[in-house]
């Protein structure tokens, strides 16, 4: 619609241009004369009129030709620029569906042709050297894709780096890799993924403080499950535990500052109590076993560490049976908790009590220890026959 206007319009313009140029041509009939250095002419003014019309276009098109003239090796570069980054863009997206289709091969070679493309720009080249990169590590060569994302220049670091970690870290290297993610993860406190990578590399390379201070952060992002973020702090905080273990102020204060959940895990309670009594504290021992079995009374019970109990040597061994006692009014069938009370009554001498709790022991689950513990009393109270066959009884069950 809107070019039949434009040519109406047009048309209008040249009739009245027409009948313009005619009423002058008949009304007209004034002259004009130049006269310059003694000569002179004289022409009719509408034919100065058209001279001058003529003049005027014709010094235009000179303007605009040589405009043309100075601007045509800019719009020669642009043409070429332009032409060279269509033809990037087109090795990008192939070597991008060959990557998502598998074909690792053919993605690898049209990102390097991209690579090698410099009048596509540096932004285009660094995208074809990191997608040749994980052409080749998806292909599985990890080796060769390090090499290309290092030819990633400095405006594209975060690209380069976070690619060149989850390279490193595929390969097993994640020494090299942490220094990278420490680096994202400054510039980018609240990247998901480069959290994810450093709490792998941080695990992988046992930086047990590094993962405590990581993994609030990772499970907050959603990508972990609470199930295993729980695990894994566990497990962090065992092997903190673990390295303090030869001594006690230092085992102490590592384990009074971990968070109460923690603290009073049985499992981190148990090597507490293990490290404690390999070094011979036994009453400190028997308080991390006494505070975490009565924590949350009774529903925070373990068996273990009752059986545990009986290792603590504290200053006042009828205390601690005393407490036992206590503990074994809730749980009357914990075959674990009568053999820690019969080898605190052997320590204390009370023999008659030690043979009873030791046989309602192996009466609801027999063990090889408590078998064992029955034997040495049975020696002690002179009754080799019975010890004898104790031992052969732990035996058959060690067997």
């Amino acid at each position: 619609m809107a070019a039949p206007l434009r040519a109406l319009a047009w048309l209008v313009g040249l009739a009245i241009l027409a009948v313009a140029i005619a009423l002058a041509g008949k009304y007209g009939d004034g002259h004009i004369i130049i006269v310059a250095a003694g000569h002179g002419i004289e022409m009719s003014l509408n034919l100065a009129v058209l001279l001058l019309v003529v003049a005027f276009v014709a010094f235009y098109f000179l303007i605009r030709l040589a405009l043309l003239a100075w601007q045509a090796p800019q719009k020669l570069r642009e043409w070429t620029l332009e032409n060279a980054r269509a033809e990037a863009r087109v090795d990008l997206a192939s070597a991008l569906r060959a990557l998502f289709s598998g074909r690792f091969d053919q993605a690898e070679k049209a990102a390097l042709r991209l690579k090698e493309r410099k009048a596509a720009g540096a932004e285009l080249q660094d995208l074809g050297a990191t997608v040749a990169a994980w052409a080749a590590f998806e292909s599985g060569e990890p080796s060769r894709a390090a090499p290309y994302l290092k030819d990633v220049g400095d405006q594209a670091a975060d690209m380069r780096d976070a690619s060149l970690a989850y390279v490193l870290l595929a390969d097993g290297k994640a020494a090299d890799a942490l220094p990278l993610l420490n680096r994202l993860h400054d510039r980018d406190p609240r990247n998901a993924g480069v959290l994810k990578m450093k709490l792998e590399a941080e695990l992988a390379e046992s930086r047990w403080e590094a993962v405590l201070a990581t993994l609030p952060a990772v499970v907050k992002t959603g990508l972990m499950p609470d199930a295993a973020a729980r695990q894994i702090r566990q497990s962090a905080e065992l092997q903190i535990i673990r390295k303090q273990a030869g001594r006690r102020d230092a085992l102490l204060d590592t384990w009074r500052e971990l968070s109460s959940e923690s603290r009073f895990d049985p499992d981190i309670a148990t090597a507490v109590t293990r490290a404690l009594i390999q070094l011979g504290c036994g009453a400190d021992a028997a308080s991390v076993v006494e505070q975490t079995l009565e924590r949350d009374w009774p529903a925070n019970w373990d068996s273990g560490l009752a059986r545990l109990y009986a290792e603590c040597k504290a200053e006042s061994t009828l205390a601690q049976i005393e407490r036992a006692e206590k503990w074994l009014r809730t749980h009357a069938r914990d075959a674990s908790l009568l053999m820690a009370l019969g080898k605190l009554c052997m320590r204390q001498g009370l023999w008659g009590k030690a043979q009873s709790y030791l046989e309602a022991s192996v009466a609801l689950t027999p063990s090889m220890d408590a078998h064992m513990t029955l034997a040495n009393l049975m020696e002690r109270l002179g009754k080799p026959a019975d010890a004898a066959r104790h031992i052969r009884r732990s035996a058959e069950l060690a067997g």
